[in-house]
């Protein structure tokens, strides 16, 4: 990398991290070198390096798709402190996964001969019937394969309930029967990774064989894409070319500038493979969109020895429900256009051209992948921060957008300000796939310390001049709770929190990541839920490790404890948890606050 580049990414702090010294990468294809590519300039390098400055990434890879030509290039590090990004750096790509998956349920529905019994519209439940069982008996029965892959079976995120201990997937499958619906079917379109987990488990029921070795069989081996699979067994063997995650602590005392990033434990995402397991290359991707772009032109010759026809593409594409409002749109009617999703993509209208898209992120990553079939051009960028990844992909997006669609010059020329406003309605469909702590309005918040910010403090305080003392002690309030779904929260007393008007009590919980659950109290047994991401590869359960940096998640959400019919003992905790339950609690009005809340039962001591 030239001393620009070095200059733009420049603070690095002393991590020890996995993984080797960086070898010579493989080329597993041939696209253009970076002089040839027209969109590889001197610009657009600069413009990337401070873009990926900017949002404190440290590294970033591109793959642009323009006809029959692959342009593909890794700006910054892979592995801090000097092991490059390449266009052959591999990268967690979480959620971009969920198209393969459909595409593999697809397959199954086009071929007659053998599957003559499934279609888009037959049931999960025939299929694998002692997992696949919802809260409700009548929508276990009715919930369709292309329900689960659009996300419009009335099921929400639930993400929580991840990444438990020794999970397997038919625990989580089985799991989703005690989880609330806060839709009915097909009627509102409400992200969930679950389904796609069911879809895991249906088509390893049906094909007899695991999921990542299907997917290899059909898709990534015909496409010649060697340097993808599911999570980390196959490509720890290559560890060279892995890039590791990171997060940028801003907080940080006493690094080399104001910040310093933290490395991130890879995560294991084997047991919901199908809704984000997938690591990759862009060079491997591009192959993936080139096969994509060639089945949406239909004045081509159908490619047979392609996993993706004509007709396989035109259903993953097909819109099956409205998304609704995104960030971006509905204040600016030159860009408003609905977005939809079909199967494992989102579909919508920037500049006029029909883009389709999906994003990904996973702690430590994230992805963004492009189509625009009427230009017949298509590109990835790959990134290795979670959240932050996403909005600066989406800020180099919307440049190789505009560059394409309305030419150069318009782009250059920043011409009304189309490509800020492109740039904003491309962060609005990238947010809608990520989970919560990840998305955009998340991104600036503080960092934990025991103390909280003031806005915080003064919402508290504000609660306090009428408020009821705690009943009993708050030792009382500890201990195991429980949930069918959400497991078990062993809740102690907060050190130093002795204090009569704010006792609190905390849950430190390692999951898909790392989350501590802190319960301040309000007034009488009410009390206000503060979230706490960990980031790091140290010791989450020490008191102090340096190599752990605790994230706080502010937000107006509530706990409230219940006591049993004998008004002595604490018997239930109600937690504000799953966001689309406490919006459609709260969009029913105050008396309905219960059906916000997920319960946990205590676990008494006999």
């Amino acid at each position: 990398m030239n001393d620009h580049g070095n200059a733009c990414i420049a603070v690095v702090v002393a991590l020890s991290l996995a993984g080797g010294a960086c070898t010579s990468t493989p080329q597993l294809q041939q696209p253009l070198q970076p002089e040839e590519a027209p969109y590889f300039d001197k610009a657009f390098e600069e413009f990337v390096l401070d873009t990926i400055g900017a949002w404190h990434m440290p590294g970033l890879s591109i793959a642009v798709v323009d006809g029959e030509n692959v342009y593909s290039k890794g700006y910054g590090y892979a592995v801090l402190p000097d092991i490059e990004a390449t266009a052959d750096t591999q990268y967690f790509t979480g959620s971009t996964t969920k198209a393969f998956t459909a595409a593999a349920v697809a397959q199954l529905v086009h071929d007659a001969e053998n599957y003559p019994d499934l279609h888009w519209t037959s049931p999960i439940n025939q299929h694998i019937r002692n997992d696949f069982v919802l809260a409700d008996d009548y929508i276990t029965a009715h919930t369709t394969l292309e329900d689960a892959l659009s996300h419009r079976s009335g099921l929400p995120r639930h993400d929580f309930i991840l990444g438990q201990q020794n999970d397997t997937l038919s625990d989580i499958v089985q799991r989703m029967r005690y989880l609330p619906m806060t839709a009915a079917p097909r009627t509102t379109w409400q992200y969930c990774n679950l389904m796609f987990a069911a879809m895991t488990d249906f088509l390893q029921a049906v094909t007899g064989m695991q999921l990542e070795k299907l997917l290899r069989q059909r898709f990534w081996g015909p496409l010649g894409m060697d340097s993808t699979s599911f999570a980390l067994p196959a490509s720890e063997k290559d560890g060279s070319r892995l890039a590791r995650g990171y997060y940028w602590d801003e907080s940080a005392e006493g690094a080399s500038a104001e910040g310093r990033y933290v490395a991130e434990p890879y995560v294991d995402l084997l047991p919901i493979s199908g809704a984000g397991a997938t690591i990759s290359t862009v060079n491997d991707y591009a192959l993936w969109i080139k096969s994509l772009l060639h089945a949406a032109d239909h004045e081509k010759p159908a490619n047979k020895s392609s996993p993706v026809s004509h007709g396989l593409f035109r259903d993953l594409i097909n819109p099956r429900t409205i998304v609704g409002d995104y960030s971006g749109s509905n204040d600016d009617y030159a860009f408003a256009a609905p977005a939809v999703y079909s199967l494992g993509w989102i579909s919508a209208r920037v500049l006029g051209e029909v883009v389709i898209t999906h994003g990904g992120g996973v702690p430590g990553f994230g992805t963004d992948l492009f189509l625009v079939p009427g230009k017949a051009f298509g590109f990835v960028l790959m990134g290795n921060t979670a959240g932050t990844s996403n909005v600066a992909e989406s800020v180099v997006a919307s440049r190789l957008l505009t560059s394409k669609i309305l030419g150069s010059n318009v782009a250059m020329g920043e011409v009304g300000g189309i490509r800020g406003r492109v740039e904003k309605q491309l962060r609005g469909l990238s947010q809608l796939t990520l989970p919560a702590h990840s998305r955009q309005d998340s991104i600036a918040k503080h960092k934990a310390t025991d103390e909280v910010t003031a806005g915080t403090d003064k919402a508290t305080d504000d609660v306090k001049a009428g408020s009821l003392p705690l009943p009993g002690s708050i030792q009382d309030y500890s201990g195991l709770y429980t949930h069918r779904a959400y497991g078990v929260l062993n809740f102690t007393v907060v050190p130093n929190s002795q204090h009569p008007a704010r006792p609190s009590i905390e849950a430190l919980t390692i999951r898909m990541w790392p989350e501590k659950i802190r319960l301040v109290h309000i007034t009488d047994t009410v009390f206000e839920l503060r979230t706490y991401v960990g980031h790091g590869m140290g010791d989450y359960t020490a008191e102090v490790d340096d190599a752990v940096v605790w994230e706080y998640q502010p937000d107006d959400v509530k706990a409230i404890f219940k006591f049993g019919l004998d008004g002595e003992v604490v018997e239930t905790l109600g937690m504000e948890l799953e966001e689309r339950m406490i919006e459609v609690a709260r969009e029913k009005g105050e008396r309905y606050w219960k059906e916000g809340m997920v319960w946990f039962e205590r676990v008494l001591q006999v």
